[in-house]
């Protein structure tokens, strides 16, 4: 039997040299676009030629603009700091969604701040986000859970075909156009409904509850399909 693995999230590491006192090209730190909180930079600063003991009561900063002009900023002080830490005396910072939005390379500057907002230390290093080869990021990061959950709340109408297919309508926002192809899309078509005969002799809708369609018929026997419906 085959060991079953399971990945949690992944964290990917990238360690660079800053310094203080010297005047140094910025490093560069490659991510993708669309990388989603995977890659965090890890700062190891110099002040002097001599590692730099950073205080532990500091405030600490990092902020940019990305190509598209909108800017970003993230601090220790934010109300929920999930971003930047001082970890063994290293300044490690994540590298956001909001950044990695928009491809292109700009600089991204960081700051030490005493309590009272003076600048104990600055420097910078440059971000290069390459483009990614498909630029619908909800496409690119689909699950089968994702789309589900985007059909489900985009259902606007169910139908049946004239040769008796079942089909929905939705304003799912997955901007999948037509002449376009997904597997995970593929799925939902395959399981949004299938009818079977019990042994009883009564018809059974199947789906996957997921996309919330419940299946029923009225006194007359039509087919009567919810959806939408709370849960």
């Amino acid at each position: 039997m085959a060991d079953i693995i399971q990945i949690g999230a992944v964290s990917i590491y990238q360690d660079i040299e800053l310094s203080l006192t010297e005047h140094m090209v910025p490093p560069v730190v490659h991510v993708k676009q669309f990388d989603h909180k995977s890659r965090k930079v890890r700062c190891t600063l110099y002040a002097n030629a001599v590692e730099y003991t950073i205080p532990a009561n500091i405030i600490l900063a990092y902020s940019g603009t990305r190509p598209d002009g909108r800017l970003f900023q993230y601090s220790t002080e934010a109300l929920h700091n999930d971003k930047v830490a001082l970890v063994d005396n290293r300044l490690v910072i994540t590298i956001t969604d909001f950044m990695t939005e928009v491809s292109g390379r700009y600089p991204v500057d960081l700051v030490m701040l005493d309590a009272d907002g003076d600048i104990l230390g600055s420097f910078s290093f440059t971000l290069y986000v390459e483009r990614a080869a498909n630029k619908n990021r909800k496409i690119l990061t689909a699950t089968y859970a994702s789309v589900a959950e985007a059909v489900r709340n985009g259902v606007f109408e169910c139908f049946t075909t004239e040769d008796g297919y079942f089909g929905i309508n939705s304003d799912d926002g997955l901007g999948l156009g037509t002449g376009s192809y997904s597997d995970v899309v593929d799925r939902i078509n395959t399981e949004l409904v299938e009818t079977s005969i019990n042994d009883d002799g009564y018809l059974v809708f199947e789906t996957d509850e997921r996309l919330g369609l419940i299946f029923g018929m009225d006194d007359e026997g039509n087919l009567v399909v919810d959806y939408r419906e709370e849960t």
